[in-house]
């Protein structure tokens, strides 16, 4: 269960690679220059503990929605199999359809996980000022930063039952990730070019909405693509 997890969650991630591209990628270059990187070796060195900072922020959110998921379910007539595969269709369609630009964001969400970002980043300061916590630590804030893809992918971490589980599912989502965000940091300008273009975004958007869409519709064992049902 534990490998089905990362898979579904790397699967995700991947899915999520021209949002990513774009979003991530200046933010990473961003936080190389703000650590004052002056070799490549240094650059490649923050750029690799900022994503670790990063995906162990998603591993904790994770982490928290399996657990929060896993009694929700338990105390609620709503956790059956089909609840849980309508549920999973409903969150791929959410993100497919935010990242395509045909659905606006969630404001209530994003005002909260920026000002949990910026009360992070105040608590995380004085940890942040040696040679290798400082990238983990601005990674950890980066984890925070609002984004509908992470929304998305930590209510299906939700559906897998347990904590370690939705640890796992975002683990593999955060790991998903990492290639497009890399990518962008190091300055290959035709993927933001490719990510910013209005066709694109709209092919990448439906093509996430559509796995909503067959989980949906397709026989009941499909669900366990995203969620655990017993």
């Amino acid at each position: 269960m534990f490998d089905e997890s990362f898979i579904r969650g790397a699967a995700v991630g991947l899915a999520s690679a021209f949002h990513c591209g774009t979003m991530c990628g200046g933010i990473a270059c961003g936080a190389n220059l703000l650590l004052g990187a002056k070799t490549p070796g240094d650059r490649n060195l923050n750029l690799l503990l900022m994503q670790a900072g990063r995906i162990a922020t998603y591993s904790a959110i994770g982490g928290i929605a399996g657990t929060f998921g896993s009694e929700l379910l338990a105390r609620s007539s709503l956790s059956s199999p089909a609840v849980l595969q309508w549920a999973a269709a409903a969150s791929l369609l959410w993100m497919g359809m935010v990242l395509a630009g045909l659905m606006p964001r969630l404001a209530l969400i994003d005002h909260g996980m920026q000002a949990l970002a910026s009360r992070a980043n105040t608590m995380l300061r004085p940890a942040g000022r040696g040679r290798y916590l400082a990238p983990v630590t601005l990674g950890v804030v980066w984890g925070l930063n609002a984004c509908p893809m992470v929304y998305g992918a930590a209510f299906l971490a939700s559906l897998t039952r347990t904590g370690v589980q939705g640890a796992t599912f975002m683990l593999g989502f955060g790991v998903g990730t990492v290639p497009a965000v890399i990518a962008s940091a190091y300055g290959v300008m035709w993927l933001n070019r490719r990510a910013a273009g209005t066709r694109l975004k709209l092919l990448a958007g439906l093509v996430l909405a559509t796995g909503g869409v067959a989980i949906a519709y397709f026989p009941q064992h499909f669900a366990s693509l995203l969620c655990a049902v017993k």
